[in-house]
């Protein structure tokens, strides 16, 4: 059996900023509580920074990885530069670990003075930047689990990996309230890479980064792993599948919603279990689905509270001793057996493309069932990655961590779609399908009989209707006379 993800014990008993009943907050997450065009960024950070490993094959022209530090498979983080020293090397600027958010827009790190931020976090001094320019606006960040950040804009020369771009709008944050354990220094927001209607907050780094540099293709991806002997990457530019996937092209969900917000968004036509025929659906939407946020800054699957119920209901049965972790909005279960998966379902998670088909994307038990401790007694868990989500989150599906692990996942720009192809960590081969059909093969043979019987049907009507009276008084002879056993030797004959 392939090894399943580890959960951080710290995920079942972290009660930092615990959230009202009305709003619960996502595991590790942090809800902005403002409309639709701002969901979270995690909120649980740790510090891991990860050097390249030497020997790496040369990489595809314009294709630019940056490996990210792994906190026990709920978060993922990056080193970036920010700022040029006066009369030193530019690669000495100042360095923070930051997490890649594709679920928020900002780019923001600590201010030398902020206020209640943690002690071992790297902290900004604008004095020490000869490239900084303060612009001095004062932006506020308000979150659904009542954390707030308050910053000032300016603008600096920033370096990830090897790209780096000038005059990017930041943010330093100097006042926080908050009741959170944050282990990262800040965010680098990944959405909202549209122009307009920015305002004051000025142009995201994604607009920047391609704005500065027109020869690098217009798309990014993520290729995340559990484990520390491969590490994970956000690639700019070139996704360089043959390094990161089973598959040799991407399956792109619709661009649909994508077109009418600023968030990475796929058409999601239902999400259910594999051979149990319970699935949740979408069809009042018809051919555009249901809204799904693909989140870098979440940790779980997380789901609208009737959607969570659901499936839920299918899945507990098939565990003992399941217990609900209100404050976290998830269950933790005694694990089968041995460790036993084999009658756990996969979740099946059919994507609308452009051409308003379906495709499927499967993941093992493997994949979605994650491994944690009991902090009571010591003993192993098993703990399904779906999380209990609000009424108010800004849609009903959100896809984290857990599900950006099964696949690589590109984030087309250009195209305003996000494709996804088997990642080459998943125990599953490429091209993968499943179904929530209960018994699939039996519902085709019987398809196929009925299919069958009614062309005959239609024939036989049409044969009737027809046929020349001869041919048909010839029919009926035959017919009457098989039945009366006249002219035939199997008839009733007269001793």
């Amino acid at each position: 059996m392939a090894p399943r993800w580890r959960l951080a014990p710290l995920l079942l008993v972290w009660v930092g900023g615990v959230p009202s009943p009305k709003s619960p907050r996502l595991v590790l997450d942090l809800k902005y509580s403002a409309p639709i065009e701002a969901p979270a960024p995690l909120a649980e950070r740790r510090l891991q920074g990860r050097m390249p490993k030497s020997g790496r094959r040369l990489r595809k022209a314009n294709s630019h990885p940056c490996d990210l530090g792994n906190y026990d498979n709920v978060q993922y983080h990056l080193e970036i530069q920010v700022g040029a020293p006066c009369g030193g090397n530019v690669s000495d600027g100042q360095r923070f670990q930051v997490v890649p958010d594709t679920g928020s827009s900002d780019l923001w790190i600590p201010a030398s003075n902020c206020t209640r931020c943690k002690d071992r976090t790297a902290k900004f001094f604008l004095e020490k930047s000869c490239t900084a320019q303060q612009i001095g606006d004062r932006i506020t960040f308000r979150y659904g689990d009542g954390t707030v950040a308050v910053g000032g804009s300016f603008t600096d020369w920033v370096q990830i990996g090897d790209l780096a771009v000038e005059k990017q709008f930041l943010i330093q944050v100097d006042k926080m309230e908050s009741d959170t354990h944050m282990k990262s220094d800040g965010i680098l927001g990944l959405a909202h890479h549209y122009v307009s209607d920015r305002g004051s907050r000025g142009r995201t780094f994604m607009s920047t980064l391609f704005s500065e540099h027109p020869q690098l293709p217009m798309m990014f991806s993520f290729y995340l792993t559990g484990n520390t002997e491969r590490p994970s990457r956000l690639v700019f530019g070139d996704p360089d599948l043959k390094e990161h996937s089973k598959e040799t092209e991407f399956k792109y969900g619709k661009g649909y919603y994508m077109a009418q917000t600023d968030l990475w968004l796929t058409s999601v036509w239902s999400i259910g279990w594999s051979g149990t025929g319970v699935e949740m659906a979408f069809p009042d939407r018809g051919t555009l689905g249901s809204p799904a946020l693909i989140d870098s800054g979440s940790s779980l699957i997380v789901l609208a509270p009737d959607i969570y119920e659901h499936l839920m209901a299918e899945l507990k049965w098939r565990f003992t001793n399941c217990r609900e972790l209100i404050e976290q909005q998830i269950i933790t279960c005694d694990c089968p057996p041995a460790n036993d998966l084999s009658r756990i379902p996969s979740l099946v998670i059919n994507v609308i493309d452009e051409s308003d088909q379906q495709f499927d994307l499967c993941m093992s038990p493997d994949e979605y069932i994650l491994e944690s401790m009991d902090p009571l007694n010591g003993r192993s868990t098993c703990v399904p990655a779906l999380q209990k989500g609000s009424t108010t989150q800004p849609v009903p599906l959100i896809f984290g961590m857990t599900f950006m692990r099964s696949f690589y996942t590109n984030f087309d720009i250009r195209n305003n779609r996000i494709g996804f192809a088997r990642s080459n960590m998943s125990p599953l081969p490429a091209h993968a399908k499943c179904s929530v059909d209960a018994a699939p093969l039996l519902r085709r043979a019987v398809w196929v009989v009925s299919v069958f019987v009614a062309l005959f049907s239609v024939f036989f009507a049409c044969y009737v209707l027809f046929a020349p009276k001869g041919c048909c008084s010839w029919l009926c002879c035959c017919f009457s006379g098989a039945f009366a056993g006249g002219g035939g030797d199997g008839g009733h004959r007269p001793l």
